[in-house]
């Protein structure tokens, strides 16, 4: 490849050193596509002949399927995807493969084919965020008259509906979803490179508007990168994937650790599958959160990637270096450990894996334990024209009165009311209910059951676009 100017061949450590083929395959399909669209703009300039255009897509529908089929010799030699699918059209057509390298650089090339690929993987994740969330909707939709704690510092905090909980975790789809790249194609990531040469621009006139909307995957609208210097060494785009994968994977560690908590002996909230759970070696007792808690510890290394790409990228000067190789792998890694996490966890909340246990909830919301009903009292005597910081104060000094006795807050009678405060009217006793509780937030984002119903349809409306 470097024959022209070097008389001799890099050491094998070197090659073996260098060489990104043995990942950077993966790009192969985009590299075709990005070089289809580059010979059609060579042969409308003049550069290639028809006949010649039409060798290269025939060279190309020919390695399509050789990589297709296994049977490509990918070269180490060749060092990466670019040159190891060039010189195999230079082997299959001839001068016409020679050609198709005019005007173009291998920095503006990955630059592309790099682009691209984070466009398609970025739809991949986005509808692994769907299915994710359409799985548990379902799980939500059954669950609407289940109300278990919900806790702020793990404490028992206000009664929930298991539904408006869970479709919390739907929200957090929402937004892993709208903050990848790409997401009805806005952003950075829809501008193309292709064209910029190796760092200054392209000699032979060719229209980069045209090569954007070419590249651009879905028929979506493109745009040429403003400057060439910035197009070849810009990674953006890249950092923007593994920042929203990082983003999701967090959201999906969180509801990792609700769901650990949950299926532990001391909530009891739920039980989960075998498919997603295994045994141990020596306790034949147990059921361990596997799927959950694998996914709570790979996040740990998508936010490395995260912060690995940052530091590649910190003191690199203009233009194409190659440190920037070592871009691929980091987002590679995070991609695919998003998309199997998104894919597991979907399998938990499947019917089939995600067993709710109604009357162990029930036990423990018959307990009484946190005084959950506490709020109600606060609100209730809102309603009655206290205000609201002395109906914290009677309410904290009634929860104080029942602790003090070892009562339930459903134990009390009215001569306990009046023995705190002569404001807390024997009426109160009727407005002491959980359900009365969660029924009083009727607003948009509350947990009344029609505002639950109502977000329910707008989430799985929006899941189905």
């Amino acid at each position: 490849m470097w024959s022209g100017r070097f008389s001799g061949k890099p050491d094998k450590l070197m090659q073996e050193f260098s060489q990104s083929v043995s990942f950077d395959q993966r790009l192969w399909k985009e590299d075709i596509q990005g070089s289809l669209a580059y010979a059609a703009e060579l042969q409308r300039i003049g550069i290639l002949d028809e006949k010649e255009l039409a060798d290269i897509k025939t060279g190309f529908a020919t390695i399509t399927k050789e990589i297709e089929s296994g049977k490509f010799e990918w070269k180490v030699e060749l060092e990466d995807v670019h040159m190891n699918i060039e010189a195999r059209l230079t082997e299959l057509i001839g001068d016409a493969g020679k050609k198709l390298h005019t005007g173009r650089s291998r920095n503006d090339q990955v630059a592309t084919d790099f682009r691209m690929w984070c466009v398609n993987r970025s739809a991949e994740i986005q509808s692994a965020t769907a299915e994710l969330g359409l799985a548990i909707t379902e799980r939500a939709e059954e669950t609407i008259d289940v109300i278990i704690p919900a806790y702020t510092h793990l404490q028992r905090a206000m009664p929930v509906r298991m539904a408006h909980h869970l479709l919390a975790y739907v929200s957090l789809m929402y937004h892993s979803r709208y903050s990848l790249p790409g997401y009805n194609f806005g952003g950075e990531i829809r501008y193309s490179p292709l064209g910029s040469g190796a760092c200054t621009g392209n000699s032979f006139g060719v229209d980069m508007k045209r090569l954007a909307n070419d590249v651009l995957p879905y028929g979506a609208r493109g745009a040429p990168m403003l400057n060439s210097m910035d197009a070849v060494s810009n990674r953006d785009f890249a950092l923007d994937l593994i920042f929203a994968c990082a983003k999701c994977m967090t959201h999906l560690s969180r509801i990792s650790e609700d769901m650990i908590l949950w299926s532990s002996s001391e909530f009891g909230f739920v039980t989960l599958g075998d498919a997603v759970t295994t045994g141990s070696s020596i306790m034949p007792q147990k059921r361990n959160p596997d799927a959950c808690e694998l996914v709570r510890g790979k996040t740990g290394r998508v936010v490395g990637h995260l912060m690995a790409l940052f530091t590649t990228l910190k003191g690199l000067p203009m233009t194409y270096n190659r440190d920037l190789q070592e871009d691929k792998e980091a987002v590679f890694d995070a991609t695919d450990q998003t998309l199997a996490c998104l894919r597991v966890m979907a399998l938990v909340f499947s019917k089939e894996n995600f067993k709710v246990n109604r009357e162990r909830i029930q036990q423990q919301l018959d307990s009484g334990a946190g005084y959950m009903e506490a709020m109600n009292v606060a609100d209730w005597l809102v309603l009655q024209g206290v205000p609201f910081r002395d109906g914290h104060d009677i309410t904290g000094r009634l929860v104080k009165y029942v602790e003090s006795k070892g009562m339930r807050f459903a134990d009390l009678t009215a001569e306990d009311l009046k023995a705190v405060d002569e404001r807390l009217k024997p009426e109160l006793l009727n407005e002491l209910s959980l359900e009365a509780l969660v029924e009083r937030k009727q607003v948009y984002a509350g947990t009344a059951r029609a505002q639950v119903e109502a977000r329910l349809k707008e989430l799985k409306d929006w899941l189905k676009e």
